[in-house]
């Protein structure tokens, strides 16, 4: 907002404020502009279609439904899904087949989970582009990121589980990232080379996880809107219905399917990929592990870290006077942010048995539990309820007296008017004549007492100006408790005893609506007329929505089911692996005399020798048409140094018929090798090869 200077006489000496509510952010002016794309795509829609039918203004709830429908439709599924490496994709393709009945829930669970991704990402673009995330609004925003997270694994996760060709990559991809990590003394992708060998027990660990994140995801969501007072979990009735009618056309006109089964042999396959859950196939397909974990954390941190990398400083938040406070509770029920809390009384008049207490570091600094306190307890210090309103009357007592007829208009500072140049030290804005103008934190700051007074006293008119109704304004409440206070359902109440109602106008004018704002405000004055809301008729804002609808089906089913080709191999591949022990060797030494003295005597040796056993290293070679391709030894794993050694080794061949000659050795003798195996085999671009070696079952070649 620009202020103007003016030479003319400060009344009672109180500099005007700086109207810095939440901290600012580095690269305002870059946010500030494409906060007003925003604003403007959503100005556009509320001309056409009435704010309850519109999506993108209730994107939170919209995704916690979406969350709903897919958990209880995954549910549904277990009726006919069989959690087996062998018997999951037959009862999956089933459920496919029956394209009316299961086919219908198989599709719901898919969208759904879709949607709910594609409703939280715009939800988190939104919060960003408005700068929702400084100050004590950390805290969801580290919840929110960690939220899309666990619903990101949700989804990963109950891909694997339909065992098809989407399924397999994903395996692949996930047994990548964990073998680098030092957790499983088997690697996992030791059972995914081939399928017979796919690990059944870690079939069911996948399973038995996608039953348990939902919980994870709603302790997530909880502590998400934890600092929220009054959090609407779920979307009203009209935009619930438009969402399931979303769904469920989508289901019908495009159903769901599987790719191929999972054939962990073959190479270069192609399949379409639900994008949403499944875009890092792309990269696990294409880069190694390391460089990907790198990227993983990378970008957890820069997300993590936005609240303090872009905002600067820290809220201001209110205060209370514990002295005037007379434990009336209002401002602890008003509070949209549960910032608020009513404790044993210590100071002020004893009578009362609790005071009212700002958490601060949950306090965004809203003022909105200023115009709940009757006896302006409650307030922010830097823009203080009693000097406002020696200010504003100073400015309309003189007005009066010299036969004016003033208005006075409170503006949110995030509304169309907090884009006036006003005069802050006498209050005159040029594109407001006739008004004294003050910009307040949020419309919810203004209380009723101010407004009796001031046309007590003479203003012909007062405005509130908000910058949205319910939860889409930044303070969430401010307009509503606002509205519901001077029409006496929600104290302190206007007295409309004293004055009349109808001099008090509650506007709602976003920042790209100033114009219209300001001529709503001028027929108010000059003619003392309500503005007048239009509203679309039923039809017409029917087929809007549908038309709405249609636009995100086709945005979240484009995505959910584009085409896919892995890596296109230009050589075929050979792989081989082991898991086996190396002989156990014993190297002794004759202990000194010192070493024998400082052994206590129960404990030495008739031999007086110190032997350490230790596993040999597992050495394999691989020939390829006699040439030696490769040659290694494998240390025994274990803390100790005591386990088994295991082996993963991969090889690019040429297509064709080749010889190949595996060895494998457990003795520290370099030039013996216990075990031998040989076969020619036919290696093509489609499919690689892979053998397979244990003590119990020898060589098995695949």
């Amino acid at each position: 907002m620009l202020h103007t200077s003016s030479s003319e006489e400060n009344p009672l000496g109180i500099d005007p404020p700086a109207m810095v509510v939440e901290p600012p952010v580095r690269g305002q002016g870059i946010f500030k502009l494409f906060e007003q794309l925003v604003l403007r795509f959503d100005r556009g829609l509320t001309r056409i279609l009435p704010e309850h039918l519109n999506p993108f203004l209730k994107t939170g709830a919209l995704a916690i439904m979406m969350f709903l429908v897919a958990l209880v439709s995954g549910i549904i599924l277990l009726i006919w899904y069989r959690p087996s490496v062998v018997h999951a994709y037959p009862s999956m393709q089933a459920v496919v087949d029956q394209r009316w009945f299961a086919g219908i829930w198989r599709s719901l669970h898919r969208y759904s989970s879709d949607a709910c991704v594609f409703f939280a990402v715009v939800h988190m673009l939104r919060l960003f582009l408005e700068r929702r995330f400084t100050g004590p609004r950390w805290f969801a925003w580290i919840t929110g990121i960690i939220m899309l997270m666990v619903l990101w694994f949700l989804g990963w996760s109950g891909y694997w589980l339909v065992w098809d060709e989407r399924a397999q990559h994903v395996a692949t991809g996930s047994a990548a990232m964990l073998d680098l990590l030092p957790i499983f003394a088997d690697p996992m992708g030791r059972s995914l080379f081939v399928n017979e060998t796919v690990n059944s027990l870690l079939f069911f660990v996948v399973f038995f996880l996608h039953m348990m994140i939902p919980l994870a995801m709603g302790v997530v969501m909880w502590l998400h809107i934890a600092r929220i007072a009054r959090a609407r979990f779920l979307t009203e009735r009209p935009l619930t219905i438009w969402l399931c009618a979303m769904l469920l056309g989508m289901s019908i006109a495009y159903p769901a399917t599987n790719a191929g089964p999972a054939a962990m042999q073959e190479m270069g396959q192609s399949f379409s990929m639900d994008w949403w859950f499944l875009l890092p196939i792309w990269f696990t397909d294409r880069y190694d592990a390391g460089v990907l974990w790198l990227a993983l954390i990378g970008g957890s941190v820069a997300l993590g870290v936005v609240p303090w990398l872009f905002g600067r400083g820290t809220a201001r938040p209110a205060h209370v006077d514990t002295k005037k406070c007379n434990a009336c509770e209002q401002c602890f029920h008003d509070c949209p942010y549960n910032a608020v809390e009513m404790v044993k009384r210590t100071e002020g008049n004893m009578k009362y048995e609790t005071q009212a207490h700002v958490i601060e570091d949950k306090c965004v600094g809203c003022g909105i539990c200023a115009g709940s306190c009757d006896s302006v307890a409650t307030g922010l210090p830097w823009f203080d309820t009693g000097e406002q309103r020696q200010r504003l009357e100073a400015w309309v007592e003189p007005a009066v007296a010299q036969g004016e007829s003033p208005g006075v208009a409170f503006v949110c500072s995030d509304s169309a008017g907090g884009t006036l140049s006003i005069n802050t030290k006498t209050g005159r804005c040029d594109e407001l004549p006739g008004f004294f103008v003050l910009e307040v934190p949020c419309a919810g700051w203004v209380h009723t007492l101010t407004a009796e007074r001031l046309l007590r006293r003479g203003a012909s008119c007062v405005l509130v100006t908000s910058c949205a109704h319910g939860g889409d304004a930044r303070f969430r409440e401010g307009h509503k408790w606002t509205q519901q206070r001077f029409d006496g359902e929600r104290g302190p109440s206007l007295r409309t005893d004293k004055v009349d109602r109808e001099s008090v106008t509650l506007l709602t004018y976003n920042r790209t609506q100033k114009q219209d704002f300001i001529d709503a405000a001028l027929a108010i004055h000059n003619e003392q007329k309500k503005p007048v809301t239009l509203e679309q008729p039923r039809v017409v804002a029917g087929f809007v929505a549908a038309c709405l609808a249609v636009a995100v089906a086709a945005v979240v089913g484009f995505v959910s089911d584009f085409s896919y080709a892995t890596p296109t191999p230009e050589q075929s591949r050979l792989i081989v692996s082991f898991k086996h022990s190396g002989a156990v060797s014993e190297d002794c030494r004759e202990l000194t005399a010192e070493e024998i003295a400082a052994i206590p005597i129960h404990m030495r040796t008739e031999n007086n020798m110190d032997c350490a056993r230790r596993r040999a290293d597992v050495r394999l070679r691989i020939l390829v048409d006699g040439e030696t391709l490769l040659e290694k030894s494998y240390p025994p794993q274990g803390l100790w140094g005591d386990g088994t050694s295991v082996a993963m080794e991969a090889l690019d061949l040429n297509a064709g018929p080749h010889l190949i000659e595996v060895s494998v050795a457990d003795t520290v003798d370099p030039e013996s090798w216990q075990y031998k195996d040989r076969k020619e085999l036919e290696f093509t671009l489609e499919e690689h090869h892979v053998i397979s070696f244990d003590r119990r079952d020898g060589f098995i070649w695949y």
